[in-house]
């Protein structure tokens, strides 16, 4: 089976570079699960697509850590993305974790890092914004590009709505200017008494994938379990019962 499980949370973004005036893009970050400091977020994330995926996700200091509940056949598979971008899949009777390919395919629709709580912000720098809309309302539309060929859009487009500073839709380009894929976003969840994600549609030129988001638990996590050694056999990171 293929390793299409991680990285639909990525973790947070530092403050230092995010000027005042962009205050909106901070509150629609965390809004999308990206946190600020040494508070965290773990939720159950189901994934709809050419193959069905549910896990629970981990995400803290630049941090994730995942771990797959079904399908039955991927049980206790774990995958953690470090904050330097490198990525590592281990699952029961490896040995130790194994590195993937941040562009390595999910499902066959969606490369590693594309999707849900990638920060827009991390690794990107806002080279201009305009006013739009988004559904009918009214938004900020900011032209982010990255700030090194390792990352895996060369330029992301981002509707940052004028109410509530909620992140609605993204448009993710190659060096090419040429549109990958787009994603829209949802709020159905509350969390610190704001809209939290809730659920996430990405499309592509032929390919759909939807991602929900639920059992929000914004926390402080021990750093220990977003190591490869606590990934390769060490304790489940999965749901508390």
């Amino acid at each position: 089976m293929k390793n299409y499980f991680i990285a639909l949370l990525v973790g947070t973004f530092s403050l230092t570079g995010l000027h005042a005036q962009d205050a909106a893009l901070l509150q629609a970050e965390q809004a999308r699960g990206i946190m600020t400091g040494n508070t965290g977020v773990r939720w159950v994330v189901s994934v709809t697509g050419n193959k069905n995926a549910k896990f629970v996700a981990t995400s803290q200091g630049g941090k994730i850590v995942a771990e797959v509940i079904e399908p039955a056949d991927a049980v206790g598979r774990k995958y953690l993305a470090e904050a330097d971008g490198d990525m590592w899949f281990w699952k029961p009777g490896n040995s130790r974790p194994v590195s993937v390919s941040k562009r390595q395919r999910l499902t066959g629709d969606a490369a590693i890092g594309d999707i849900a709580s990638t920060s827009y912000v991390d690794g990107y720098k806002v080279v201009g914004s305009e006013s739009g809309e988004v559904n009918g309302e009214a938004a900020t539309v900011y032209t982010m590009k990255a700030n090194s060929l390792g990352d895996t859009y060369a330029k992301i487009k981002y509707w940052v709505t004028t109410n509530g500073n909620l992140g609605k839709k993204a448009e993710f380009y190659t060096k090419s200017d040429t549109l990958l894929r787009t994603s829209t976003m949802e709020y159905n969840n509350k969390a610190n008494g704001r809209p939290f994600l809730s659920k996430m549609v990405i499309k592509d030129s032929s390919k759909t994938i939807t991602v929900g988001f639920s059992d929000v638990n914004i926390s402080s996590f021990p750093s220990k379990m977003f190591t490869r050694e606590a990934l390769g056999g060490g304790k489940s990171v999965g749901p508390r019962k």
